[in-house]
């Protein structure tokens, strides 16, 4: 039980400092993952819950959709309408490092991807993309196409 009350006071610290919900549910992932985009990227975030986008790099006004995952797989949004500016997809490794699984376009991700595979949606509301062809589409992105990392001095 210590360790029950530790996880709740380390989310409510977490809560005060990044001004996210960070429930213990599955959007605790989520919540983690845009926090660490955030300062990987410098990106700000906007309210939570904002729709299609989750925030914009700094540097450039772009707006971007941050999908996290612990697992092989992140999920992309059902409909055209939906489909954000830029997508961000990590994997977050145990060791709180990041690995980048696709940074770009996300209509580079729906039509390279999505259409060209003939994905079928989950319940029309969302796309399950695996890790692999996700990394290798990313791969094929330009380096002007992807939100750039900061560079720490």
């Amino acid at each position: 039980m210590k360790e029950i009350k530790q996880l709740l006071e380390i989310t409510h610290r977490l809560r005060s400092q990044y001004k996210r919900s960070f429930p213990l549910d599955g959007r605790l992932v989520g919540d983690i993952g845009e926090v660490l985009a955030k300062e990987k990227y410098g990106i700000e975030l906007y309210s939570e819950n904002s729709p299609i986008h989750d925030g914009f790099e700094i540097a450039t006004g772009r707006k971007v959709q941050i999908k996290a995952t612990f697992k092989n797989y992140c999920y992309f949004p059902f409909g055209k309408e939906k489909i954000p500016d830029y997508f961000l997809s990590i994997n977050i490794l145990e060791n709180g490092q990041l690995e980048e699984l696709f940074n770009g376009p996300g209509q580079f991700v729906y039509d390279n991807y999505i259409i060209a595979r003939n994905l079928k949606p989950y319940k029309k509301t969302f796309y399950t993309l695996s890790k692999g062809p996700l990394k290798k589409l990313g791969e094929a992105v330009p380096s002007n196409l992807k939100i750039q990392k900061i560079q720490f001095k």
